[in-house]
């Protein structure tokens, strides 16, 4: 559906989630496991302040071109947070959760979805 698309081999998933770190950990994970289905997902919570947690499938065309950290730096003051990680995997928290779909409609301009 419009959660997902793909742009010149690498899905991109970018989406608010229901639910608590851990789903959104493990939801992350399933999405980017797949090494034969480069993905970038970006998911976003407005619990406790607002999350967005961004990952990458490791080691494909998807990592090469996105990196989580970057990508989570130029959205995550839209929910006045910050954070970090690895260029794989990159999470953040904020304080104002009424931001998150700006800062998910960010993610999908800065990446052209």
């Amino acid at each position: 559906g419009s959660d997902s698309q793909e742009i010149d081999g690498v899905r991109i998933v970018i989406m608010e989630a229901h639910g608590n770190l851990k789903k959104m950990t493990k939801m992350l994970k399933e999405l980017t496991l797949d090494s034969s289905k480069p993905t970038l997902a970006v998911l976003g919570s407005k619990e406790g302040g607002g999350k967005l947690m961004i990952a990458v499938t490791e080691n494909t065309i998807a990592s090469e071109r996105y990196d989580a950290v970057v990508l989570l730096r130029e959205i995550s003051h839209y929910i006045k947070g910050g954070g970090g990680g690895r260029p794989t995997l990159a999470q953040g928290g904020g304080s104002h959760p009424e931001g998150l779909e700006d800062a998910l409609e960010a993610a999908r301009k800065s990446v052209g979805a």
